[in-house]
């Protein structure tokens, strides 16, 4: 079953046969057949792990970029992990780098994506995240709009954790994307300092 599958997803672009899956996910995950798909798919549970206060149903999380709108998040959560990370999601919504932006290795069994945080916008992710009836932690990964200027980038990033902050179970920061022009210098100095003061002084509100 599972080799036919592959053949099937390998026969598509590599962005179109992810694109194709989530959807397929987003429509079962809110459908009646919601509870086979966990019967079909759901690994074993492993045991409860709390880190930093965040309390785990078990230890293996879907990480981002596979949800970047959180459109399927009770299709993932059928899965039975433990978390899921959707986003990287921005304050606007952007359409990412130009395609082709992800490229596969079959030879190492992985993938190269540059997509540039594509993504829907902040306002949209949350939506599905209030819609979803997935029992698990969901943490929202956070990013700067490629059209923000670096020196302004901090904006963005408390722009989107204060509307993320009371609908995730953590939140992180993504100041290391190859993929948006400049984004990596907000991981030095000053820059550095200022962003993690201002997050820090949002969590004491």
């Amino acid at each position: 079953m599972y080799s036919l599958i592959r053949k099937a997803i390998f026969a598509l672009d590599a962005e179109n046969a992810h694109d194709l899956t989530v959807k397929l996910l987003k429509v079962v995950g809110r459908s009646p057949l919601n509870p086979l798909l966990k019967m079909i798919l759901a690994c074993p549970q492993g045991s409860e792990k709390t880190v930093m206060g965040v309390k785990f149903k078990n230890p293996i999380g879907l990480a981002a970029g596979a949800d970047k709108n959180g459109d399927a998040i009770d299709g993932f959560g059928a899965m039975g992990f433990g978390f899921i990370e959707v986003g990287t999601v921005t304050p606007l919504a952007q359409a990412g780098n130009e395609k082709p932006r992800q490229f596969r290795l079959p030879e190492a069994e992985g993938i190269i994506n540059r997509n540039g945080f594509n993504n829907y916008g902040i306002d949209y992710l949350l939506e599905n995240v209030k819609k979803s009836s997935y029992d698990g932690i969901i943490g929202i990964n956070i990013g700067k709009n490629k059209i923000t200027p670096i020196e302004k980038g901090k904006d963005d990033y408390i722009f989107c954790l204060n509307k993320a902050y009371n609908y995730a179970g953590y939140i992180t920061v993504n100041i290391s994307s190859p993929n948006t022009p400049d984004l990596r210098q907000l991981q030095y100095g000053d820059a550095l300092e200022d962003l993690l003061s201002d997050i820090k002084a949002r969590q004491k509100i």
